[in-house]
């Protein structure tokens, strides 16, 4: 069994998701190459860009977004920040207020962070 076969085959028994090096062996091109078409790289041959592509189909290949954040150093989310008085803080959110005084902000800050 080939190097390209057993990587298959692995794949389509409930292994993890391909990864780049998976996509570039069955693309039959380097790992570069096969980074390069994926993000619109231009020194690419356009057989190169259609083995690429053609094995992104059978595969099933998606970007791992965590790697592509930790290279990027961008994570695409942005952050909520909204003050809540100290005595709501640890309350149950679904509770009212108990009293006027407590709705007023009081430096505590709590932050969600949105995917």
């Amino acid at each position: 069994m080939n190097e390209k076969s057993r990587r298959s085959a692995l794949l389509q028994a409930g292994r993890p998701s391909p990864t780049l090096e998976d996509l570039a062996t069955a693309a039959g091109v380097s790992r570069s190459t096969a980074s390069r078409a994926i993000n619109g790289g231009l020194k690419v041959s356009p057989e190169a860009q259609a083995a690429v592509d053609a094995a992104i189909v059978a595969l099933g290949y998606t970007p791992n977004r965590a790697a592509r954040s930790l290279v990027t150093r961008r994570t695409g989310s942005i952050a909520l920040v909204i003050p809540e008085p100290d005595a709501r803080v640890m309350m149950d959110p679904s509770s009212p207020p108990s009293s006027p005084a407590s709705t007023r902000p009081s430096g505590t800050l709590t932050c969600s962070w949105c995917c």
